[in-house]
Formats: structure tokens, C-alpha cells, sequence
């Protein structure tokens, strides 16, 4: 517990002495020259040495990680420092479909990098979900919108900071834009739109803020679209993210995943869809008959498979623009060994019911960020209390 809190401690001296504007709540964009200067300030007086410095999202990126690292290194570039966005791994279909749609380029791949290299880490601040060689590498600054990771441990007073418990690392980024007083381009706004759009489902998801709001209404006007021909866009984009014809269901499995380990679980987290109500037992054994390779692969300890339901809507008057309507969450669990009785009592504490062996049913749509992660955090620190 000590050494937790004095963890935390030093996170919160680093964010203080170092101006580095950290922030766990919901936020809103400020125009004060005074904060502008001050970020910028501290992004220039920063080790950026001589050498490249390359933004990276998490591995199995999402359109949020790939967006964030695109507009970020390219602000940085604005502010004169010598940065490129990279991805760990191929994009997912959401991200190739709105790519194509808006027309930006997919940054290169970059699986692992070497000691000492300079990083700038968007949308995460776990090793598990990061460029291989990170714990080695020199970490300049971490622009995250999930609660601290291990990486957090690295932050010296020579880090910048910010996060902000938030819809998307993109709106972040907006924000910084605005601060920093840099024009967002038409190119941009469309590269910023997307990540927000795919981490906050246009607006719709629980960890959505006031400041994501601002961001959306901002971006949509300067490249004016209207807000049915958004709402339309993230419906096609939603549509491309659970576009499984041809996928292996291991691919299936991993094409929205991330590792976390949390006091010292090995913990492996899917997120997936379906649509076919008859046919989501026969989904849910598809998916339970490939963690077991999955867990031996990633070396994991316990593997979660949240499953999102989806019905038909039957209301007539909305059915043509929401043909879906969410019906619950359900959460599929493997795990090795001695773990098998904690992942079981953590999805009977946190994931609803039993709906069959292995799966737990929740009337209530469960978010990966912001229930599944702190429910298993929260169990697994009080087991070792």
C-alpha cells in the first residue's frame, strides 16, 4: 500500500513542479494565452535530443490510437520538434474503411524499438498494450484518456503529462491544438473526427464529456457536415468494425483486444459484437474454443471476452436510421490454473449473471475503460489486502 500511494505521490509532485497539466476529470478547452504559453513552454523545454521522436498508440490500434498519434505528431512538428507517428500492428477494418473514407494515410509500422529511443505515447500507458522495448525507451510525454498504467512509473520531471479520463485521446488533442494556438486544417479535423467518433460512438458512450462535445461540434462545422450526415458516417464505421466475413475466429477474438497487468495478473480483455440473437450461444463457444491458444500466446493469466448484444429495433419510425438497439453485455471467461476461481468470482461481482458455463449476462451495456478494467483493479487490490 506504501509503495501505491507513494507511486501516486510522485505522479502528482511530477504534474505539479512541471506544469504538466494532468487531469482526471472532465475538462473544458481554455483560450487563455496564459495556458497556451504554458504548454508549449513545457513541450519545448523537453529532451528531444537529436534523433527522431515517434507518437504511437496501443497494439491492435483502433482508429483512436492511430488518429491520436497522426494528429499529435504532426503538432508537434508544428511547434518545431522532429516527430512521426508509428503504429505496433496492422489497423483494424474500421480504421482501413474510414482511412479510405476521409483519405489520410496509415503510418507505418514500428513493432519494437531500442533502448533509449524517445517516445510519445497516445491512448495507453501499459507495456502489455506498447511498442516492444518501451520500458527501455525514454518516454517524453503521454497523452492518455484511461487511468494510469504501469508505464506511468517511468514519469520524471522531464515527462509531459496529460490525461484526462475522457471519451477519446482525440479530443485531448484538440484541446492541446487550441491551447497551442496551431491551426487545424481541414486534413486534420477530418483525422481528429474519426478517433473521437470511434471511441465515443458519435457521442453516445458512458465515458463521453462536455469537452468531447466541444471537440465534435467544433470539428463538424469546420468541415461542415450536419449532424445526421455524422450520425450516418458513425453508423458505417460501426458497421465496419463488425465486419467478420472472411476472419478466423481468432481474429475475430483479437481485432478489438488489449493486455493489462494489473498486481501482477496477466489479464487479456476483448471487446466484440453481434447481431444474431439465435445464433449468439454458438458465437459465444466460437470465441471460448480459441482463448485457450490465445491465453498460452499473450501469456495470459485470465482472458475476458466482452460480447455486446444488438436486436433489431422494432420501432418502425426509427428503424431505418437505428436498425440495432443495444440489448445487454455478455462476458466470456477463461483462465489458468489456480486463476480459474478469481476470474469466476470477479465476473459473479462485477459482470451480472450466470447466462450459461463461462458467461456472465448484463442487462446494462458494460464499457472495457470504465467498468471492466477498475472492477478487475478493484477486486484484485482487495485480494491482496
Amino acid at each position: 500500500m506504501n509503495k501505491q500511494v507513494n507511486f501516486f505521490n510522485n505522479i502528482l509532485s511530477v504534474c505539479l513542479s512541471s506544469a504538466l497539466l494532468c487531469a482526471c476529470s472532465d475538462s473544458t478547452s481554455s483560450e487563455s494565452n496564459n495556458d497556451g504559453d504554458a504548454y508549449k513552454n513545457t513541450i519545448n523545454a523537453l529532451d528531444w535530443g537529436t534523433d527522431t521522436t515517434f507518437v504511437i498508440g496501443h497494439k491492435t490500434p483502433d482508429v483512436d490510437a492511430v488518429a491520436s498519434a497522426l494528429s499529435y505528431a504532426a503538432l508537434m512538428r508544428a511547434l518545431g520538434h522532429n516527430a512521426v507517428a508509428k503504429i505496433v500492428s496492422p489497423i483494424n477494418r474500421e480504421t482501413a474503411y474510414i482511412s479510405e473514407k476521409f483519405g489520410f494515410q496509415i503510418p507505418e509500422e514500428m513493432s519494437s524499438v531500442e533502448a533509449g529511443t524517445r517516445l510519445i505515447l497516445t491512448d495507453h500507458a501499459e507495456s502489455a498494450q506498447s511498442v516492444e522495448g518501451v520500458k527501455e525507451a525514454k518516454i517524453l510525454q503521454i497523452i492518455d484518456h484511461h487511468v494510469p498504467g504501469d508505464l506511468d512509473e517511468k514519469i520524471t520531471s522531464d515527462t509531459y503529462v496529460n490525461r484526462q479520463i475522457i471519451g477519446s485521446a482525440c479530443t485531448i488533442i484538440w484541446d492541446l491544438y487550441k491551447k497551442a494556438d496551431v491551426k487545424i486544417d481541414d486534413n486534420m479535423a477530418k483525422i481528429l473526427l474519426a478517433g473521437l467518433l470511434s471511441d465515443t460512438r458519435n457521442l453516445t458512450k458512458v465515458a463521453t464529456t462536455a469537452l468531447d462535445s466541444s471537440a465534435w461540434e467544433s470539428l463538424i462545422a469546420q468541415l461542415k457536415l450536419t449532424p445526421d450526415s455524422v450520425a450516418k458516417l458513425s453508423r458505417e464505421m460501426d458497421d465496419a468494425s463488425h465486419d467478420y466475413y472472411g476472419m478466423t475466429d481468432k481474429e475475430i477474438f483479437l481485432s478489438d483486444y488489449k493486455d493489462y497487468e494489473i498486481e501482477g495478473v496477466n489479464i487479456g480483455i476483448a471487446s466484440n459484437d453481434w447481431y444474431v440473437d439465435s445464433t449468439k450461444s454458438d458465437f459465444f463457444k466460437r470465441l471460448a474454443a480459441v482463448m485457450p491458444e490465445i491465453a498460452q500466446e499473450k501469456k495470459r493469466d485470465i482472458l475476458f471476452a466482452k460480447v455486446d448484444g444488438h436486436d433489431p429495433n422494432p420501432d418502425p419510425a426509427t428503424a431505418a436510421d437505428m436498425p440495432f438497439i443495444e440489448s445487454g453485455s455478455y462476458t466470456i471467461i477463461y483462465a489458468t490454473g489456480d486463476y480459474e476461481a478469481t476470474a469466476k468470482e470477479i465476473a459473479e461481482s462485477a459482470f451480472g449473471e450466470r447466462f450459461s458455463e463461462g458467461v456472465y449476462f448484463s442487462a446494462e451495456k458494460i464499457s472495457r475503460k470504465s467498468l471492466m478494467v477498475p472492477k478487475i483493479t478493484e477486486y484484485l487490490e482487495g485480494k491482496k489486502k
